[in-house]
């Protein structure tokens, strides 16, 4: 059942928001015991339909989780015990949907639950790799270095993925845009002024000809366009989402030219990161490859690192089955062979990532440096383009008279 609450922290500040319990005692108590002063909690479901109002709450995104992630591994380096520490947080963070799961995992840790099972609860916050990592901590006791290496390598990975975002958003708005200036001019402004170089019956040149069909299509079936448009994005989105198609577009998108290297990039120094994080959690190394076959979010690397489980499971090491695979460069199967040699492979494939995600900023770093005048260049030579294709025989017909 859900409850909504009104409650005072222990700073001072009232705060209201939703909090999941079997019954009004029960979220009455789990609102106490994470230090909640109660001033009111009324049944959800009970209030009418404009009293419960619209959840306006945002998702939980990987920035908050990295900042939860550093904010208790230093609670835990001040020996804060962990209901505090958690109780800390929940005060602490300003997203409503993050505060009221981290108020359940609270409410499940001082009932007696691990921390990791609490988190798992929340899958859709917290992957499979963050409670697997939680979980080796607890196991070895040293939930404090997991909560520290968990901080720093989804700082890395935030930090790369931020990076690559950014740099994809100025080149896609400028091209919608452009996009967008084209489908008006085509549909509005060019038919009018192409109605003047029709009325005169003048021999029209070749490219304004073109130009002229291009616009009459659009100005005729403006709407079938944009439907087939629609249905194309929408195609290849649900297409995108299906196995063969998921298969199929992060093949395609190893192969793009230029963006294509950096993404295969990323995506090794993912592996690399992922993989050596969890071995330094102290989690076996089947089950540490099972879970960065998950999270690397490709399925070609996926397919690899899984096939690398079932040989390891046979015996064999992962450099030697690395080695037969094409998308994994020889540079990272030396590294790997080299720490399984020496026992240090947590440190190695450490190296390997911080040397990729370093690549990564270097292409992205050309990328952005290159791309704004090669839009520029397109942009210019498409007005260049329609004028000419406009403004030529205008200046033939005027030169006429």
């Amino acid at each position: 059942m859900e409850f909504r609450y009104q409650a005072r922290t222990r700073l001072g500040t009232i705060e209201s928001g939703t909090v999941e319990a079997p019954g009004r005692d029960a979220a009455i108590d789990a609102l106490q015991r994470s230090g909640f002063i109660i001033l009111e909690v009324k049944d959800a479901a009970a209030l009418p339909a404009w009293a419960r109002g619209i959840s306006f709450k945002r998702g939980v995104s990987k920035k908050d989780v990295v900042i939860f992630s550093r904010q208790i591994s230093t609670l835990f380096q001040a020996k804060v015990p962990l209901i505090e520490a958690l109780r800390t947080m929940v005060e602490q963070t300003g997203n409503q949907r993050f505060k009221d799961a981290l108020l359940d995992t609270a409410k499940d840790v001082d009932a007696g639950a691990p921390l990791s099972r609490a988190l798992a609860a929340h899958r859709n916050i917290f992957s499979d790799f963050y409670v697997s990592m939680v979980r080796s901590g607890e196991a070895s006791g040293k939930l404090e270095e997991v909560f520290t290496y968990l901080a720093d390598g989804l700082e890395r990975e935030y930090d790369v993925t931020h990076k690559i975002k950014g740099a994809m958003t100025y080149p896609a708005f400028i091209i919608f845009g452009f996009g967008a200036v084209v489908f008006v001019m085509m549909v509005w402004v060019v038919p009018n002024l192409t109605s003047i170089l029709k009325e005169t019956g003048a021999e029209m040149p070749f490219l304004t000809t073109i130009v002229i069909g291009v616009s009459d299509a659009f100005a005729a079936y403006w709407w079938l366009i944009l439907l087939v448009l629609a249905l194309a994005v929408a195609g290849l989105w649900y297409g995108a989402r299906t196995p063969q198609g998921r298969i199929m577009w992060d093949r395609a998108q190893l192969h793009i030219p230029i963006i294509g290297k950096m993404l295969q990039k990323y995506y090794l120094a993912r592996f690399a990161d992922s993989l050596s994080v969890l071995i330094q959690g102290g989690l076996p190394i089947v089950q540490a490859l099972e879970i960065t076959a998950d999270v690397v979010r490709n399925s070609v690397y996926r397919t690899i690192l899984l096939d690398t489980v079932e040989q390891v499971k046979k015996g064999n090491t992962i450099s030697s089955v690395l080695r037969t695979k094409k998308e994994i460069p020889i540079m990272v199967t030396q590294m790997v062979f080299v720490g399984e040699e020496s026992g240090r492979l947590d440190s190695t494939l450490k190296s390997a990532s911080l040397f990729y995600q370093k690549e990564v900023a270097v292409v992205l770093d050309n990328v952005i440096t290159l791309i704004e005048p090669f839009l520029i260049l397109a942009l210019g030579v498409g007005v260049a383009i329609l004028l000419v294709a406009i403004l030529m025989p205008m200046y033939n017909i005027a030169t006429n008279f």
